[in-house]
């Protein structure tokens, strides 16, 4: 896979429209996909921990990261469908 994120996926939005946080553009597209396993692999874990033990915190923080991941598997497709047309 030669593919590279796009760099135009944000995350982490709040009252606005404008997100806090943005997937940057040209990085590798089968390193940005095993950070964003890595990330769900927390996630997954996370969930179960705030299931079983009552810490909603854990639940808070399972939903931003996966929103992250989430915005790096979709900036990576955006790049692979760009990588496409040219």
């Amino acid at each position: 896979m030669n593919d590279k994120t796009a760099g135009v996926t944000g995350f982490g939005y709040g009252d606005g429209e404008q997100p806090l946080f943005r997937v940057e553009p040209g990085q590798d597209g089968k390193s940005a996909m095993e950070q964003a396993s890595a990330i769900m692999a927390c996630v997954k874990r996370m969930t179960l921990l705030a299931a079983t033990d009552g810490e909603a915190n854990l639940g808070w923080g399972a939903h931003l990261m996966s929103d992250m991941a989430k915005a790096v598997m979709d900036d990576v497709e955006l790049g692979r469908q760009r990588g496409s047309t040219e």
